[in-house]
């Protein structure tokens, strides 16, 4: 009879002993901590640029556009930088004023065919540019340096000097009304050694 019991008792335990069925825990996505939440709230989005910050901006654009056309652009996308009644005085070269935009894209005709042709690695750079605006039209006054490889000599020059500008803002955009260009001095450098990126 203990006998009995015990085996009863012994088949009891190995039945609550069976194991459970497998069950696969989710996860839970758990709610920020509050300190985290109230942290995002406290950054406010970022406000939009106002119209003048979008104005010079604009202006300095134009002004670098205007190095890399001259370096390897056409005379037609250099004149597009200015507005149709622009001006161009190269008063380095004489006190002529070439106006209106066909006048200003022939001078830069001419330039490319007497000069650009005629070096390699020509590049234009504009360093501490000052700009003012008042309303749609603006004044800037920055430093140039120009520098380039002649192909007859194979010898590099630099120019320096400065740009004096008046500016037009016209149908949404800035133009060059008036662009003077002045050169201070230039010289050739006697030795020198070409990059492999050229």
């Amino acid at each position: 009879m203990a006998k009995t019991a015990k085996s009863a008792t012994k088949a009891a335990k190995a039945k609550k002993a069976t194991p459970a069925k497998r069950v696969v825990a989710k996860a839970v996505r758990k709610p920020a901590p509050k300190a985290a939440r109230k942290e995002r709230a406290l950054v406010a989005p970022l406000p939009a640029a106002s119209p003048v910050v979008e104005d010079y901006i604009a202006i300095q654009q134009l002004l670098h556009k205007y190095c890399h056309a001259v370096d390897r652009g056409t005379a037609d996308e250099v004149a597009e930088l200015f507005h149709p009644d622009g001006v161009l005085c190269p008063r380095y070269e004489s006190d002529e004023r070439y106006e209106g935009r066909e006048a200003v894209r022939g001078w830069y005709a001419r330039y490319m065919e007497n000069f650009r042709t005629k070096v390699r690695y020509l590049r234009h750079k504009i360093t501490s540019p000052v700009i003012d605006i008042t309303g749609d039209e603006a004044t800037s006054v920055c430093y140039l340096d120009a520098d380039s490889v002649s192909l007859s000599s194979n010898q590099p020059s630099v120019a320096f000097g400065r740009y004096e500008d008046k500016l037009i803002k016209d149908g949404g955009r800035w133009w060059f009304k008036e662009r003077t260009i002045i050169v201070y001095y230039s010289y050739s450098i006697e030795s020198y050694r070409e990059g492999r990126g050229a």
